[in-house]
């Protein structure tokens, strides 16, 4: 070899040499470049104080953010300054130790010292520190540790704290390998991503040799930890067998402290493989999927988006998704929702969007960001078709507004509209009528018609396409061809314009056609669908019911407006009764009650009491009629007061054994064991039910006995369940008119009245009080042989307080002297009677013969009570009342009022609710009751 070749071979070996040498540094710049990084994170993501400074000025380069929210400086504060600057060490003593220790070794550790914070405080702190080489330069890497919190640390397991806080906070590859004295390689840690790559658990290997986890199966795995430990260098490495991408590639570092750091990054084919699957999954996914940058412009489609929306990918790539799918009523609306899904946020909504030929779409819509490295790079809206559901929805509201509309419309007429603005919702109801079909007379009626070209209001049946669905009960769906061969066959006549589609449903109601529902159209003869007739014979279904249920509701409110106008009646004129008969009532038997008071001669005594009797017996039938009037309209009430119920039995037992001795008959009452003293209830409702038993006992018996038993039932302590039992010995009833007797107007037999007497209500009377009481009567009874009626009823027990309110009243009529009472009444003969008695009790009386004149004598003069009928000429006594409360003078205002009348008290008592009357006196009145009133309420 010559000389010139010789040079040239060593050239060569030169060029090489400096190849290897560069390949060399770009290794260890690879190397250097990943441990910086490696300690950057490490750095400033740990829980500890570290600090970095020059070793030999010990001024400081850099610190955490655990460093200086401790000690409360600022960044800026403490970089570029020294520990002294700062008065960092709270001890000199201490700080000067600590320099000579690091002027003979390269590291310390385990050493306690004070820190002081920018405020003064004093913190003592473990600390650790070493030095480390960083691009040729020595530097101090210098970790605090609270002495509170770890006491019983090591640096050394603090370090791996740190560590561990790497592995955890970052989301690459990361795994941490060791190697025993036998050159055996084992798991020291690894983080989640480690677990997802490598299919393992965590739990399962660490602190496991390799060849004991299913980390064995991974040759370039193991290859490459053997090759950095020998090496000593950073390595990267394909993970697939064949040695190509498509698995990724492991890059090997080794560590100061021997241990070997594992990551991994993916491969270009696995990418793109990657990349097919996820485009492979949207392009299945049977939703619209629309993947847009961040200016809106399409970057991917799926193929149901091309399905639903028209576009193919070639023509919605690139292009604005708001230009292509949003009507332009929506525009607004799609603006907010990018504004939010470019938030990071996700809405949802249901919308309304535009396929490629302009029809609306209604579909429910996901809009939301795609985000990387916490910033959004794209939107991804995702579709899903709701028309069928919002048809069924919207169809579901019309059905049910056109129903609540027959219930709640006051008149037929007024559905229709309605029925018009609901069937809009769906389609042009421009050209629509609802024909109702009258069979009698074979006409229809148009109660709605709207048409841009016609109008009809009732037309006959025959011959018209309306007819001719109704005869062939079937719906249609008719274009212009199809009028135009029904035409020609003479089955129908054209009435009106010609259209080009004509749509109609028959109305069926109960398997009868009631009528017809049409839509038309005079333009386009494809404005109606098949599908569209189905639906709208389902909402015909619905028409019709709708209408027949109004006419039913009419005919309803017809029937019951009648009834309450007869009920109206009926109420009217049984006031008018009450009033009319109880006038002349009280005023006989008010006249007798004087004349008993005048001490009249025994012969006229007998012709009084007689007419007293009559009297009484009048008045009861009159109250007969009169409180089952009262019963029958729910207007009764039942009084709840404390009374003596051995004085109400008492009283019975005077009344009829006095009147049984009469007809020569016994009479018996029982109590057949001990009974409360005081109850509370109705005594009055009471001795009605028990006196009209007896009085028919009295009426129905010629011979024997009549007997009342009282037994108590049960006694809880606050109320008493008691039965009466009224038995005779008279005519008794047969079986088969035993359930007829307690009917109103109703008796044993055709004749018992013209025999006996009596209305036929007393025993209507009394089951419906019992009833109405939560009791219930039972009749036994044979014919010849006697009736026994028996019924219970509950009473609560009056306490000892309630019990002295029910003493007897004085005997006397005293107290009254002097007092001045204004006594409003239109009948003399009234005023007559009730003036007799209260001039007798030393009252002053004044008349007044109206309510006006009542008002005139009140402005006029003083009175102590005013004593108004309700029922009088000019003005009533309730018009009176009204005005006396309203008086703006207190002394009248104030006045106590007794209304005296002879109507039913509940017939008024929507006109005086709010009247604030004091009392009420029923006509004919009781002489004791009147004086009682007026002695309660007098000023």
């Amino acid at each position: 070899m010559d000389y010139k070749e010789s040079y040239e071979a060593l050239l060569e070996a030169h060029r090489k040499l400096e190849e290897e040498i560069e390949a060399l540094r770009l290794k260890k710049n690879v190397k250097n470049e990943i441990v910086k990084d490696m300690i950057f994170k490490a750095f400033h993501s740990a829980s500890q104080l570290m600090a970095i400074t020059k070793f030999g000025s010990g001024e400081f380069v850099d610190v955490n953010r655990s460093f200086t929210e401790a000690l409360e400086y600022s960044k800026e504060e403490i970089v570029g300054r020294k520990p002294d600057d700062i008065k960092l060490f709270a001890e000199i003593d201490s700080s000067n130790k600590f320099l000579g220790m690091l002027s003979r070794f390269d590291d310390v550790e385990d050493y306690t010292i004070i820190l002081r914070t920018r405020s003064g405080k004093h913190k003592p702190f473990i600390f650790f520190t070493e030095k480390v080489i960083i691009e040729d330069k020595a530097y101090l890497l210098t970790i605090y540790n609270d002495v509170d919190n770890l006491k019983n640390k090591r640096i050394r397991d603090s370090s791996g704290t740190v560590l561990e806080e790497i592995f955890e906070t970052v989301s690459s590859y990361l795994a941490l390998f060791s190697y025993s004295e036998d050159n055996r390689f084992f798991i020291v840690d690894l983080n989640t991503r480690v677990e997802e790559v490598e299919f393992i658990s965590k739990s399962e290997v660490i602190g496991k040799f390799v060849d004991e986890t299913p980390l064995v199966y991974r040759s370039k795995l193991i290859e490459l930890l053997h090759h950095v430990r020998i090496t000593g260098e950073a390595h990267k490495l394909a993970a697939s067998p064949e040695g190509d991408d498509s698995e990724g590639y492991y890059m090997g570092f080794i560590l100061t402290s021997g241990n070997i750091l594992i990551t991994w990054e993916q491969g270009h084919l696995q990418k793109q493989k990657e990349k097919a699957y996820l485009e492979h999954l949207i392009d299945s996914n049977p939703v619209a999927i629309g993947i847009t940058d961040m200016d809106g412009r399409i970057t991917m489609i799926n193929k149901e988006f091309t399905r639903l929306f028209g576009y193919t990918a070639h023509e919605a790539l690139n292009n604005y998704v708001d230009d292509l799918i949003v009507p332009d009523d929506l525009k607004e609306e799609a603006l907010k929702i990018s504004t939010i899904a470019l938030h990071k946020r996700t809405e949802v909504k249901e919308t309304v969007r535009i396929d490629k030929s302009g029809n609306r779409i209604y579909v429910s819509l996901i809009a939301t960001s795609i985000i990387v490295n916490n910033q959004p790079v794209a939107c991804i809206g995702i579709y899903r078709d709701v028309t069928s559901e919002r048809k069924n929805q919207l169809l579901q509201e019309i059905l049910y507004n056109i129903s609540s509309a027959a219930l709640n419309q006051s008149a037929i007429k007024d559905i229709y509209p309605i029925i018009v603005k609901e069937l809009s919702k769906i389609w042009d109801t421009d050209n629509f009528f609802i024909a109702i079909y009258d069979n009698r007379t074979g006409m229809l009626s148009l109660p709605f018609f709207a048409d841009e070209k016609d109008e009809f209001h009732e037309i006959p049946a025959k011959k018209t396409i309306t007819g001719w669905v109704i005869n062939n009960n079937k719906s249609v769906l008719l274009k212009e061809n199809d009028l135009r061969v029904l035409e020609d066959t003479g089955e129908i006549d054209l009435v009106g314009t010609p259209c080009k589609v004509w749509m109609g449903v028959p109305l069926r109601a109960d398997d009868n056609i009631i009528g017809v529902i049409c839509l038309q159209d005079y333009h386009n003869e494809n404005k109606f669908t098949r599908e569209d007739v189905l639906v709208l014979e389902f909402i015909s279904n619905q028409v019709a019911i709708a209408i027949q249920r109004r006419n039913m509701l009419d005919n309803l409110i017809l029937a019951r407006q009648k009834a309450e106008e007869a009920a109206q009646s009926k109420q009217q004129f049984m006031s008018t009764m009450s009033h009319e008969i109880r006038t002349p009532l009280n005023e006989v038997i008010g006249i007798t009650n004087l004349l008993l008071q005048g001490s009249p001669r025994e012969d006229q005594m007998d012709y009084i009491k007689t007419l007293r009797f009559s009297g009484n017996h009048l008045l009861t039938l009159v109250n007969d009629v009169l409180d089952y009037n009262k019963i029958e309209s729910g207007k009764i009430v039942f009084e709840q007061i404390p009374f003596s119920l051995t004085d109400f039995i008492n009283d019975i037992m005077r009344s009829y054994s006095f009147r049984s001795r009469a007809k020569n008959l016994g009479f018996d009452l029982i109590k057949a064991n001990d009974l409360p003293e005081n109850v509370i209830g109705d005594p009055i409702r009471l001795n009605q039910i028990l006196s009209n038993l007896l009085s028919n006992a009295l009426k129905f018996t010629r011979e024997g006995c009549i007997a009342v038993t009282i037994r108590e039932l049960e006694n809880t302590g606050r109320v008493t369940r008691m039965e009466f039992t009224v038995r005779d010995t008279g005519i008794g009833i047969p079986k088969e008119r035993q359930s007829m007797i307690f009917d109103s107007f109703t008796q044993a037999s055709a004749d018992t009245t013209r025999h006996y007497g009596g209305t036929g209500l007393g025993l209507a009377i009394c089951k419906k009080l019992i009833e109405l009481q939560g009791g219930e009567i039972v009749l036994e009874s044979e014919p010849d042989k006697g009736s026994t009626f028996r019924f219970a009823m509950s009473f609560g027990i009056a306490d000892k307080e309630k019990e002295t309110a029910t003493s007897e009243p004085p005997e006397t009529y005293k107290g009254l002297d002097g007092k001045r009472v204004l006594v409003a009444e239109d009948n003399r003969i009234n005023f007559f009677v009730a003036n007799k008695f209260l001039t007798g009790w030393g009252i002053i009386v004044t008349h007044a013969e109206n309510g006006k004149v009542a008002l005139e004598l009140l402005e006029k003069e003083d009175f102590d009570l005013v004593i108004m009928d309700l029922h009088m000429p000019v003005l009533d006594g309730i018009e009176a009342t009204r005005i006396i409360r309203n008086s703006e003078n207190p002394s009248i205002s104030s006045i106590p009022v007794i209304a005296l009348t002879a109507a039913i008290m509940s017939e008024s008592h929507d006109k005086i609710n709010d009247l604030n009357i004091n009392d009420y006196v029923l006509k004919p009145f009781k002489p004791r009751d009147l004086f009682d009133k007026i002695a309660r309420h007098i000023r």
